[in-house]
């Protein structure tokens, strides 16, 4: 996995979401290896709503996820792989807002923090960008 990271194409932005992907994986196994930890301190509002089946569904869709961004950081060209990307950020955003906003089960400040900022940060800078990688 480190390996490949020379063989990224140039810009900021593959870099950014293969380090996503590698944060992404370390999630995932977190959420299988100790479900409870850091999963009911970001849904500390409720933390009584995570149980080790919640988190290890987490895990799936984390998994899913890293394995899109990591594709994704080395063919930043591929206009579906790309957009279906874009749209897991999207999907993790609007996940971790509305825990935020409408089920009151995470907070701000909180760990929800750190994954909002990268989706944000994600979506807006594929938006920027899109035109330099996809032609």
């Amino acid at each position: 996995m480190l390996g490949g990271l020379l063989a990224l194409p140039a810009g900021g932005l593959p870099k950014f979401i293969w380090l996503s992907a590698v944060f992404s994986v370390f999630n995932t196994v977190q959420c299988m290896v100790a479900p409870l930890g850091m999963t009911r301190r970001i849904y500390s509002q409720q933390p009584h709503q995570v149980t080790p089946l919640t988190s290890h569904v987490f895990a799936a869709w984390t998994a899913l996820s890293a394995i899109l961004r990591y594709q994704c950081a080395f063919n930043m060209n591929n206009e579906v792989l790309y957009d279906i990307t874009f749209w897991s950020y999207v999907i993790a955003g609007t996940h971790f807002v509305s825990e935020i906003v409408v089920y009151k089960t995470s907070k701000i400040p909180g760990p929800v923090i750190s994954t909002f900022c990268v989706a944000i940060t994600s979506i807006l800078w594929m938006i920027k960008d899109r035109d330099v990688y996809i032609h």
